[in-house]
């Protein structure tokens, strides 16, 4: 299909029974053959180095090993994936400057930044964004959750973070989302979208999450006004959050 566009990760030693980092050119293409042969394809349209780091970022023997899959035919474009950590900033530049073409990383209504930075410098250089996590696992949609299966990547986040993030929505975010005529989840959907994203990739668990997400991605997204609502919420939730000894994100 011409309007499906197929991502794929590499960087977690999945092939071993203690998983690490491994970002070695053997591993990479190792990793990278065995990725395609699950998916069924000869190419993908995006390859990301998942979780890299600073030091990997910049090592330029891994921007080589990149450059070679891509020009390999194995990859349209090659990009990177970035973690949740307090780097993410720094990670994400430097990804721009040393030419990766497409970055991912965690923005929502309620984590705003480093995302609205790397938005900006981004857009400015052509790299393409992905932005994840859009509804804050969780904190930003009507099915609210605290408990998560085993497994589940959503049980890291911090739980007394996401207690004073769903208490701070009801407050402040969902309010505005009444008013817009939307649920938690499209309107955490189309204030992603609002911004100059390349994609955004969600987490979905039935049909039903799906097609509502699908539908929020209409074309019609937050007013300039409601953005700048938004982000004085955000502002405040940072000074909350700051008052419970977390770092601002």
């Amino acid at each position: 299909y011409d309007d499906v566009h197929v991502f794929t990760k590499v960087g977690y030693n999945m092939y071993s029974n203690e998983p690490r980092q491994r970002f070695d050119r053997e591993y990479l293409l190792k990793a990278i053959r065995s990725s395609l042969n699950r998916l069924m394809r000869n190419w993908v349209d995006l390859i990301q180095l998942h979780n890299p780091g600073l030091r990997v970022i910049e090592d330029p023997s891994v921007k080589e090993v990149m450059n070679e899959v891509k020009n390999s035919g194995l990859a349209k474009h090659v990009g990177v994936a970035l973690g949740p950590e307090a780097n993410v900033l720094d990670e994400g530049l430097a990804a721009i400057k040393m030419g990766y073409e497409a970055v991912m990383f965690v923005f929502n209504a309620l984590e705003q930044e480093p995302g609205r930075t790397l938005i900006k410098e981004a857009y400015a250089k052509g790299v393409g964004t992905i932005a994840r996590v859009p509804h804050a696992t969780g904190a930003l949609s009507e099915e609210f959750a605290l408990n998560f299966a085993e497994g589940d990547h959503r049980r890291l986040r911090d739980r007394g973070w996401l207690i004073r993030a769903r208490s701070f929505v009801e407050e402040r975010i969902r309010p505005i989302a009444k008013s817009l005529g939307l649920t938690l989840d499209q309107f955490a959907i189309k204030y992603v979208l609002s911004y100059p994203v390349s994609t955004l990739a969600i987490t979905v668990t039935s049909l039903k999450e799906l097609e509502e997400y699908a539908e929020a991605a209409d074309g019609s997204y937050l007013k300039p006004h409601v953005i700048r609502e938004v982000e004085d919420a955000y502002a405040e939730f940072v000074r909350l959050n700051k008052a419970n000894g977390d770092k601002a994100r």
